[in-house]
Order: structure tokens, then sequence, then C-alpha cells
């Protein structure tokens, strides 16, 4: 029986289903997103020929990745995502030739490129756009495209797209290090200053978010520092940006050692320069996500098996085609989500493709020319980016839309049957989804909540090992400080995600990550309250981590008691805190 005031659970579907979410600024960052693909349109319509640059939309769209970095980290991205697409484009032409063999490269190419994206947190908007590329290629195998045609088509409309958007981001390179500083800044002010009622419970997220602000903008103004060296007033303001950063994580780190140690003396060591590091290691993330129990291990794992059952399904059906239906379970589990979450957004895909399908029909039927074709096209992406994050179940109107008139049709009534296809791979592919969304993984959010925190605190050991040796002013301890902030941030993030999915079982495990996360950030409180010298206790506290994690059973789905988690790392944080000198 529902509880009086809270609505039943159909209601509260169909109220996800109808919500429209406040965003503020989308559709201007709409126009910005879309100009590059608009550009590559134009371009190659008049190079070419309209429908020519139709099919090469898919090299276009790859200039969506990577919009909110800095320009040197944009190119990157960009150069990745490009070489990935031509080649999953070619995968895709060439996988046909086989047919047995499409669902195992389609379902092998989707783990690597998911598990790879994820590991290394690029995100938004996701590989999407990179899978997509080798499910059209198999469908364009079939209309005569070869891998020439990639690269008199694909190629050529992503390097258009990507020099545009590097124009545009150019024009103002640290857009993206503003918007992370101010953020950083909003929650930092948030934390120190709550408001009257807020309990400690609140007080432990609102440190947790600043944390994980002053983390990300640091991430992102390394990531845009090389950008503009020559231009002295872009220094400047990224000088002026470093300056506000700096203030805010001094604010935080004082606010968190007047919670830890507020009888100690607060003075600031001379290492206070270091700034933090931002993104760890390519290397560290791709080999933390290699560990068991691992969230894009997880992720990957579930979207490949849904690729592969939902290529397997179409191949053995006596219609349709295998890659709308590989769109339709990607797009609803490429990117981790609760299994609540991706139901919705199946729901609203398939709500979305009817509708879509009857606007692409009533426009088809007045046979629209190659060059109405482009407009329209540009005005759905538009509209798909400006509706994306207000309510999905609008923008899969549109985008069912701009992809239909992407597709060549050789004969005047083939738009008929090419909505019939639609409609029968879209609810294929989401029935596959949602079927491996509730079979694959569901005994999981356990398995990932114990494997991210054992990470968290062997994250603590070096940091530990460091003190105890008197070497916290190297840039090796600053490497390993910035790893334990992020898997701290990441361990809370963790938690939040999965807790959805399991809330009896990690019901109690908000406990654990409680005092995870005040060890941790007392941990960092003392490094930079420390000064040269060897902390002697630290070396105790590293051997208590080191006992109490040997003492942990295997990772497994396997639960465990969290009050006693909870309870040991307390005894270990209580130690560090009355171990500093002056601290009552």
């Amino acid at each position: 029986m529902s509880k009086p005031n809270q609505p039943s659970k159909p209601r509260q579907l169909i109220r996800k289903l109808i919500t429209i979410h406040s965003a503020p600024g989308r559709s201007r960052q709409a126009v910005i997103s879309v100009i590059p693909i608009a550009v590559s349109l134009v371009t190659m319509g008049l190079i070419v020929s309209p429908t020519h640059a139709a099919m090469g939309m898919i090299g276009a769209m790859g200039a969506l990745a990577g919009n909110n970095n800095a320009p040197l980290s944009r190119a990157r991205i960009l150069f990745g995502v490009g070489t990935a697409t031509i080649f999953s484009q070619c995968l895709g032409l060439m996988s046909v030739q086989i047919e047995w063999l499409l669902p195992i490269i389609l379902a092998s190419w989707s783990l690597i490129v998911i598990w790879v994206w994820h590991a290394l947190q690029l995100g938004p908007p996701g590989p999407l756009n990179i899978l997509f590329a080798a499910a059209f290629g198999t469908y364009m195998a079939s209309r005569g495209w070869t891998v020439s045609t990639v690269f008199t088509s694909t190629v050529p409309s992503f390097l258009i797209a990507a020099i545009v958007s590097m124009i545009i981001i150019l024009a103002s390179p640290h857009r993206p290090v503003r918007a992370a500083v101010k953020k950083a800044e909003n929650a930092v002010n948030a934390y120190c200053e709550p408001d009257d009622d807020a309990d400690s419970h609140e007080v432990a997220r609102l440190r947790s978010a600043a944390h994980a602000a002053i983390h990300l903008a640091w991430w992102a103004y390394n990531d845009g520092h090389s950008s503009g060296v020559d231009n002295p007033s872009e220094m400047s303001e990224l000088s002026d940006l470093r300056a506000r950063l700096i203030t805010a994580h001094m604010r935080l780190e004082h606010e968190l050692r007047l919670e830890a140690f507020p009888s100690a003396d607060v003075s600031l060591p001379d290492h206070v320069d270091w700034t933090p590091l931002g993104r760890p290691k390519a290397s560290y993330l791709l080999r933390t996500a290699l560990e068991r129990g691992s969230r894009p291990t997880m992720v990957a794992l579930r979207a490949a098996t849904g690729v592969f059952f939902a290529s397997l399904l179409m191949i053995l059906l006596p219609f349709g085609h295998p890659y709308w239906a590989v769109l339709s379970v990607l797009i609803m589990i490429h990117m981790d989500a609760t299994r609540s979450d991706m139901t919705i957004r199946a729901i609203h895909r398939v709500l979305g493709t009817v509708v879509g399908l009857g606007l692409y029909l009533a426009i088809a039927a007045f046979g629209p020319s190659g060059w109405v074709k482009i407009g329209l096209i540009i005005v759905f992406l538009w509209t798909m980016q400006a509706l994306v994050t207000r309510n999905y179940g609008l923008a899969c109107i549109f985008i069912t839309c701009f992809a239909l008139f992407m597709t060549p049709l050789t004969k005047p009534g083939q738009m008929y049957q090419l909505a019939q296809d639609r409609i029968v791979e879209t609810i294929v592919g989401l029935t596959i989804g949602i079927v491996t969304i509730h079979i694959v993984g569901r005994r999981a959010p356990v398995l990932l909540v114990r494997s991210q925190y054992r990470r968290t605190l062997r994250s603590m050991m070096p940091v530990l090992r460091s003190l105890s040796q008197g070497r916290t002013k190297t840039p090796q301890a600053q490497i390993e400080r910035n790893q334990m902030v992020h898997e701290l941030i990441q361990g809370s993030a963790l938690l939040s995600a999965t807790r959805p999915d399991a809330p009896q079982a990690l019901q109690d495990w908000s406990k654990v990550d409680r005092t995870v996360t005040e060890t941790g950030y007392d941990l960092l409180s003392v490094c930079w309250h420390t000064g040269n010298g060897p902390v002697p206790w630290a070396r105790r506290l590293l051997a208590d981590i080191a006992i109490f994690i040997t003492g942990l059973p295997p990772i497994s789905s396997q639960n465990l008691d969290a009050h006693s988690v909870a309870e040991e790392m307390e005894k270990i944080r209580m130690d560090m805190v009355t171990s500093l000198p002056g601290v009552k």
C-alpha cells in the first residue's frame, strides 16, 4: 500500500515519462553544437550532392565529442573519436560478408569501445556515435557502399565539422574552465555556509560535492592549461581562473581542517603552492578499470550482451535489418544508469519512434528535394539537442526523423517499408535491452560497491606511506593524493548511482561511505597540515588498513555487514585524528 504522501508506482512512471526538466541555456548550447554539423552538411552538399552529404553525417556528428573540454583536450578527443568512427564504419561494411560473424563482431567492438570510454571517463555524449557507425555500415553495405565510400563521405564530413568545432571553441578557449571554476566556487560556498537546519548527513553530502567540484575544476584547468600560450590576455584570464580556484580550494581545505582538527594549529605549510593534477593518468584509469567489479566492465558487458542478441535475432528474423535494433539497444544501455531510468528511456524510445515515424512519413509524402532534406536534418538535429536533457521522449521524435532522412531511398514507395522495419527493429532492440538490464548485472550493485570501497581504501595506503616517510612535498606524493581524492569521489558517486537498483542490499552502505570519505578527507587535511618530517603514527595506520583489507572476504556479489565495516573504519579514523599533535 502506498504511503499517504507518496504517489503510486504507475503515477511515478507517468510523471517520469511526461516531466519536462528545466535546462537553462540548452537551446543556445544546441546551436553551438549543431553549427559544425550544419557547415559540414552544406559544404559536402555543394561539393558532391545533398544525398551524399546526408549519408556522411555519421562523420559530422563525431564533432560533438568533447564539446565541454578545453581546446587541447578537445583536439585529442576529436582525433580519437574520428579515427574510431572511421574504423567502426569500415568494420561494419566488411563484417556483412560473413553474416554469422556479424553479432560477434558488433558485440566485441561494443565491448571494447564502451569499456575504454567509461574507463577513461570521457563523459558525454558517450560512444554511441562510434558504435552506430558500425551498425549503419552493415546497412549501407546493402546499398552499395564500400570502404572507399567511407573515405569520400564520412571522412571529409568529419574533418569539416571537426575544424569548425575547433574554430568555435578557440573563440572562447577558457569557457570550460570558467564553467568548472564557477561550479566549484558554488559547491564550496554551499559546504562552508550550510543552511542552519542542515544535519550531519547533509553536511557530508555537501562536503563530497565540494571536493568533487574542486577536483573536476582542476581536471578542466589542467586540460586547458596549454591553450592560448601565445596570447597574453588569455593567459591573464587563465591565471585569474587559477587564482579563483586556489582560493576556493584553500577555503575548502581550511574548513576540512577545522572540522577534523578544531583544536590544532591550522597554519598552512609551504607546499600549499602545489596544485592538484585533476585527471588521473590514463594508465591508472585503465588499470583500475581492469579490476574485478569495475563499473566500466559491467556497463560494457551488459551493452555487448544486448548488441549480440539484438543483431542475432534480426538476422534470424525474415524482415528488417540489425542496425536499427542495435542502435535501440545501445541508446538504452550504452551509458551507466539505473534499471528504472533505462526502462523509462526504453518507453520514451518506443513512443518517440512511433511519433517520429508519423512525422517522417508526413514530410516524405511531399517528396522534399535534397536541399530541403538537408535543412530538415539541421532543424531536427537542433531540436533534438535542445530537448534531449528536457524530455528524452520528445527528443526521440526528432532523432527518428533525422536518422531516417539520412537513409537513401531507391524507390518512392520504399519509405513505408522503411518505416515498418524501423518499428519492428525498435521493438526488438528495446525488448532485448529490457531483458538484458534485468538479467545481466542484476546482482552487480553489491559487487561494484565492495570493489570500489576496497579500491578507495587501497588508495589511502600510498598517501600514508608518504606521510610516514616525510615526503609529502614530492610530485609522486601529489599524484598519490590526487588518486585518493579521485577514488573518494568515485565511491560516493557509485553508491548514489547503484543504490536505486538494490535499495535493501545497500541501505546500510551509506554509513560505510560516510566513514570512508571522512577518513580520506581527514587524511588529506593531515597532508596539508603536516610539515616536512616523517609522521610516526602513519606507519601504524598503514598497517591497520592493510590488515583490515586483507581480512575482508574476496570481492563478490555477496553482501557484507556494513555496520562492522563502518565501525572498523571509524576506529582507524579516530586513531588518526587523535594522533595529530595538538588535537584534543
